[in-house]
């Protein structure tokens, strides 16, 4: 088996390395030009947006509308908004990734049979976040309430400013952003219509 050409392959010795000083010569000779104008190099780059972070306690306010959730926050347990003073007209409108649309009384069920969103026993609402991968994005109207509280698993809490009539929920890349809206929106079908659902 000595002779075979296998056999040769194998004890081959592996190719020699280049020098490593030509290695470094070569991409400084050679200077490469999209068409990109030199001025336009050196502009500076906008400042990235960031949205706040909640950990322990966090309000959403005219001044500070929307705060971001950590992906832990996101997927563990559940998403509690607790309503204080008047809760009639109160509806929450879901929306999936597959584009499925609907309203509390119509929210589908998750792999442990458990609704996505349902009525709270205190007055309010429980978003499971079990699944939260798949859903695109949850508004609560709230349109006369005198306090609205967002509770996370892990004591987490968002105050919300009492003049929110909104609190809209959006899912992206496995964070979960809460934003606050203090329009004065009449009815259910203006939150519809403003928001794009059917």
């Amino acid at each position: 088996m000595s002779g075979t050409p296998l056999d040769s392959f194998v004890r081959r010795r592996p190719p020699r390395r280049p020098d490593a000083s030509a290695a470094v010569a070569a991409p400084s000779a050679v200077r490469l030009s999209i068409g990109t104008p030199a001025a336009a190099s050196h502009e500076p780059e906008p400042p990235a947006r960031s949205i706040p972070r909640v950990s322990g306690t966090g309000r959403l306010e005219p001044r500070q509308p929307m705060l971001a959730l950590s992906r832990f926050q996101s997927a563990i347990g559940s998403l509690q908004v607790v309503v204080g003073g008047d809760v009639t007209g109160m509806d929450v409108l879901w929306e999936l990734d597959d584009m499925r649309q609907g309203s509390v009384e119509t929210a589908p069920l998750d792999a442990g049979r458990r609704p996505l969103v349902s009525y709270d026993r205190m007055p309010g609402f429980v978003l499971g976040l079990r699944h939260s991968r798949g859903l695109r994005r949850v508004l609560f109207y709230l349109p006369s309430t005198s306090s609205v509280t967002v509770n996370l698993y892990g004591g987490t809490t968002i105050a919300c400013d009492p003049s929110i009539t909104v609190l809209a929920v959006y899912q992206h890349d496995g964070r979960m952003h809460l934003r606050y809206d203090g329009e004065p929106y009449p009815t259910l079908g203006t939150v519809k219509a403003a928001y794009g659902f059917a």
